[in-house]
C-alpha cells in the first residue's frame, strides 16, 4: 500500500526530533510535525544529565550554555550541604535553542519539517495511519510516533489506565538575565541549587546557564490549599539575592510522570515516547534523558520491521518495559520515601554524602535507581540505628509488580 510517509512524528521535542533523525538516516520518508514555530519557547529546567548527553549521538557543544560540576542542597533553604564531582555532572541548556538544534539534525538527515501545523486527529485503519491537520488536510503513514507530550493528541487514542496516587505533577520556570540579578555568589555559577521541605512532593531548583539564570518548581499540588505560583514567590523570597526589577514571565506545564507498570506506550501503528508516555523520572521530573531513550527505541522497534514481520507494537512495549519501566520503578520507590519522609530523607543524604556521589553515577549511567535504593536502605536504617518504620520499611522494599 503506498503511503505519503513511512513514518509521521508528532511533536519535535527531544524525543520526536530523535526519532525523526534516525528514522530518516536509515532511508525511511519522514515527516515531522509540531504545533508551534521554533524556535520556540518551552518551560524546562533545561538540565541535560550526561547519559542524556551521550544518546544525541553528535555534540551539543554550539547549544550548551554551561556546564556544572557540583549540587548544593537545602531544606526551606536552610542547612545547606554541597556535593562536587571533578567531571561535569550535566550540562545546562535553553529548550528554545536546544529543540532548533535538534529539528535541524533531523532535517539535515533528510526529515521534512513542517511547523505550526496543530495535529487534530489520528486513526488507524486499512494498515495504515491518517492524520488530520488542523486545516483539514489527511496525511498517510505506516507508523505514527506520538511525541507531542503532555495532553497527546496520540496517547488520548490509546487505552491506557488512568494514572494512580497524587497524580501528574505541575511545574513552573522563569528565567531572566544574569546581569539583573544582584548578589548571586560566583562560587554557584556552576553548581545546580535544590531545595526541599516547601513545595508538595517535589523541590525547588535554581539552574545557572551562562548569561541566563532559571528558578522554577516543581511537585504535585492536587488538594493543596497553596497554588503553584505562591511556592514559587516564597522560593524567590527566600532566596539570598535579589533581582533587579521583576523576574522574567513565569510559565507552567505539566509533569507526567511515570505512574505503573501496566502504562501503555504503544497500540497497533502508534508508538507514544516521552512525556507522551509518561516517561519522565518521578524523583526529579527529568524527561529529556526519558524522551531521547524512547526516540531511539520506536526507530528501532519500526526499522526492525522492514525485514521481520513481527507486531512492532508489542516489540516496542516490550522494550520499553524491559529498558525504561525497570528503572523507573525504583526512582519511584526513592521518590516515596524522599517526598513523603522529606526531612528523614534529607538528613540521610547530608549524614552520608556518598548517596550523592551515587546518584552522581546514576546521572551518569554508571549505576542503576535499584543500587542506588540499596545503599539508601541501609544509611537510613544507620541513621535511625537500626530501627526503619513500617512506613519507610513498605516505601523502601522491594517495588510491587503492580502498583
Amino acid at each position: 500500500m503506498k503511503f505519503d510517509y513511512d513514518v509521521i512524528v508528532v511533536g519535535a521535542g527531544p524525543g520526536g526530533s530523535t526519532a525523526a533523525r534516525v528514522c530518516a538516516q536509515a532511508g525511511l520518508r519522514v515527516l515531522l510535525i509540531d504545533k508551534e514555530r521554533f524556535p520556540r519557547t518551552k518551560p524546562c529546567a533545561g538540565c541535560l544529565s550526561v547519559k542524556a548527553a551521550r544518546l544525541l549521538g553528535f555534540d551539543p557543544g554550539p547549544v550548551v550554555e554551561n556546564t556544572v560540576n557540583s549540587a548544593k542542597f537545602t531544606y526551606a533553604l536552610k542547612d545547606s550541604f554541597s556535593i562536587r564531582s571533578p567531571q561535569p555532572i550535566a550540562l545546562m541548556v535553553m529548550r528554545d535553542r536546544f529543540d532548533q538544534f535538534l529539528v535541524e539534525k533531523a532535517s539535515e538527515a533528510g526529515a521534512e519539517f513542517v511547523e505550526g501545523e496543530k495535529v487534530v486527529r489520528v486513526e488507524e485503519k486499512d494498515e495504515r495511519v491518517e492524520v488530520t491537520l488542523a486545516g483539514g488536510e489527511k496525511i498517510r503513514c505506516g507508523y505514527l510516533i506520538g511525541a507531542d507530550g503532555a495532553g497527546s493528541v496520540v496517547a488520548k487514542l490509546l487505552s491506557s489506565p488512568q494514572p494512580r496516587g497524587p497524580g501528574d505533577g505541575a511545574g513552573l520556570e522563569s528565567a531572566l538575565p544574569l546581569e539583573l540579578v544582584i548578589g548571586f555568589p560566583k562560587e554557584e555559577l556552576q553548581m545546580l541549587h535544590f531545595d526541599f521541605g516547601q513545595v508538595p512532593y517535589g523541590y525547588g531548583w535554581v539552574f545557572p546557564k551562562g548569561k541566563w539564570l532559571s528558578i522554577g518548581i516543581g511537585g504535585v499540588f492536587k488538594g493543596e490549599r497553596r497554588k503553584p505560583l505562591d511556592h514559587f514567590n516564597t522560593l524567590l523570597e527566600g532566596l539570598h539575592f535579589t533581582f533587579k526589577g521583576s523576574p522574567a514571565r513565569v510559565l507552567g506545564h505539566s509533569v507526567p510522570s511515570f505512574y505503573s507498570l501496566k502504562q501503555k506506550v504503544s497500540q497497533g501503528r502508534m508508538l507514544l515516547v516521552g512525556d507522551a508516555a509518561h516517561l519522565i523520572d518521578p524523583l526529579t521530573g527529568e524527561g529529556i534523558y526519558y524522551a531521547l531513550r524512547s526516540g531511539w527505541l520506536a526507530s528501532e522497534a519500526i526499522l526492525g520491521s522492514k525485514n521481520d514481520e513481527r507486531d512492532v507494537s508489542a516489540q516496542y512495549q516490550r522494550v520499553v518495559e524491559n529498558l525504561l519501566f525497570e528503572d523507573l520503578k525504583w526512582a519511584l520507590n526513592v521518590s516515596q520515601f524522599i517526598y513523603r519522609s522529606t526531612h528523614l530523607a534529607y538528613q540521610t543524604f547530608k549524614r552520608y554524602p556518598e548517596l550523592g556521589t551515587l546518584y552522581i553515577q546514576v546521572l551518569e549511567g554508571k549505576e542503576t535507581y535499584q543500587g542506588f535504593v540499596t545503599r539508601l536502605k541501609e544509611r537510613a536504617r544507620g541513621l535511625l540505628k537500626g530501627k526503619l518504620s513500617e512506613k519507610i520499611k513498605k516505601v523502601l522494599g522491594t517495588p510491587l509488580r503492580d502498583f
